[in-house]
C-alpha cells in the first residue's frame, strides 16, 4: 500500500485570484512542491471556454509552460469539471504535460462522467474519479457508482466533501462502504474543505483507516490550506504527520520556504480559512455563494445566516447564483424576504 499527497494550491487556491495568478507565482509554487517531494500537483483548470486566465487551459499542452524541467518524483495533474470540458479537446497523453487527470462531476452526471473518464484513460491519462458531495449519495447509489468504477479501473476514486460538512464519523462510514466494494487496485482519495475546522483531522483519520485496511490512499491538501472559502487541509500538516508517524521523507524546509515566499504575502490581498460564515455553510451543507448573497442583502448576524439557510431544503442549499439556475437564485432571496417579514411582524406585536 502507499500513502500519497496531492497538492491543490494552484488549482483550488486559484479561485482566490480569479484563476489568474502571475506566472512566477505558479512556477514558484510548483517548483517548491516538487522539491518537497509531493507526489501529485494540480496545474489548474481545463475548460472549453478560455478567456486568457493564467490557470485555465484548453488542452494539456497549454499547461506545459509552468512545469519545471525536472519533476522529481512528482506527477502533475489536470483538473476539469465534467460539465465544463469536452473530451474532444483533450489530446492523448504524451508525457510532456500533466499525466493525471482529475474529473469532477455532480451525482446526476455520473454516467456521462464515467464515459469521459474512460476516454481519458484510453488516451493514456492516470484518471482520478472525483464524484462531488460524498455525503449526498445513499449507500445504494454509492454501490452502483462503485460497480461502474471497478469496471473502468481508474487510478483513484475520491471522497469529495464539497460542502465541508463531513464529521469524522461521516468519513469513517463512507470510507468503509467504499473500501468494502472498491477494487483493491484503485486508491481512495480524500478532498475536504475546512468549514468545520476538521480537514486535517479528516486527513489523519483517512490515513489511519487506510493503514488498518491496507488500502492505498491519496490525500489532498494545499499550502497553508489555501483555497476558496474555508480552504483545504494543509499540505504541510499532512506531510509532517506522515514524516513523523509513517516514515515519509517530505522536505519540510522546501514547504516552509514556498509558503513564506508565495502564500503568506497573499494574506494581505485575499482571505481563506475557517471562520463563522464558512462554519455555517458547513453546518448547513450549503454552497458558499449563499453566504455572499445573504451578506449582499444586509444579513450580518451569524444567527440569522444559520436560520435562513436552515429554511432552505437540503438540496436547495447546495446550489445558488449565476453558475446554477435562476430558480436557485430567487429561492434564497424569497426565503430571506419571508424571514425578514416574519421578524418585522414579531417586533410589531
Amino acid at each position: 500500500m502507499s500513502i500519497q499527497i496531492s497538492d491543490c494550491t494552484v488549482r483550488d487556491g486559484g479561485y482566490l485570484g480569479d484563476k489568474n495568478f502571475p506566472p512566477e507565482f505558479v512556477r514558484g509554487v510548483m517548483a517548491g512542491l516538487v522539491q518537497a517531494g509531493i507526489e501529485y500537483i494540480e496545474t489548474g483548470f481545463l475548460q472549453d471556454t478560455v478567456n486568457g486566465e493564467t490557470l485555465v487551459y484548453h488542452n494539456a499542452q497549454q499547461a506545459r509552460r509552468f512545469l519545471p524541467a525536472d519533476c522529481g518524483r512528482s506527477e502533475f495533474a489536470g483538473f476539469c469539471d465534467n460539465s465544463r470540458y469536452s473530451n474532444d479537446a483533450l489530446e492523448p497523453c504524451d508525457g510532456t504535460s500533466f499525466k493525471s487527470l482529475r474529473i469532477s462531476f455532480a451525482k446526476h452526471e455520473w454516467r456521462s462522467a464515467l464515459q469521459f473518464c474512460t476516454a481519458a484513460k484510453e488516451k493514456g491519462y492516470h484518471v482520478f474519479v472525483q464524484p462531488m458531495d460524498a455525503n449526498g449519495y445513499t449507500s445504494e447509489e454509492r454501490a452502483e457508482l462503485i460497480a461502474a468504477v471497478n469496471a473502468l479501473g481508474p487510478g483513484v476514486f475520491s471522497i469529495v466533501d464539497t460542502f465541508g460538512l463531513m464529521h469524522l464519523d461521516d468519513l469513517c462510514r463512507v470510507f468503509r462502504e467504499i473500501d468494502a466494494l472498491l477494487d483493491k487496485s484503485i486508491k481512495i482519495g480524500l478532498h475536504s474543505h475546512n468549514n468545520l475546522n476538521l480537514s486535517c483531522a479528516l486527513a489523519e483519520q483517512l490515513i489511519t483507516m487506510a493503514v488498518e485496511s491496507e488500502r492505498s490512499v491519496v490525500v489532498d491538501g494545499s499550502l497553508f490550506g489555501m483555497a476558496r472559502g474555508a480552504g483545504n487541509a494543509c499540505t504541510e500538516t499532512i506531510a509532517e504527520f506522515l514524516n513523523t508517524h509513517y516514515g515519509a521523507h517530505y522536505d519540510m524546509a522546501a514547504l516552509f520556504d514556498t509558503i513564506q515566499t508565495y502564500i503568506l504575502p497573499l494574506r494581505n490581498k485575499v482571505s481563506w480559512g475557517y471562520d463563522m460564515p464558512m462554519f455555517i455553510c458547513g453546518a448547513r451543507g450549503a454552497h458558499v455563494d449563499n453566504i455572499a448573497c445573504l451578506t449582499k442583502n444586509g444579513v450580518q448576524a451569524y444567527r440569522e445566516m444559520y436560520k435562513v439557510l436552515g429554511m432552505l431544503g437540503p438540496e436547495e442549499r447546495k446550489r445558488y447564483g449565476a453558475n446554477y439556475s435562476k430558480t436557485d437564485f430567487t429561492k434564497l432571496e424569497a426565503v430571506l424576504a419571508a424571514y425578514k417579514a416574519n421578524e418585522n411582524e414579531d417586533k410589531n406585536k
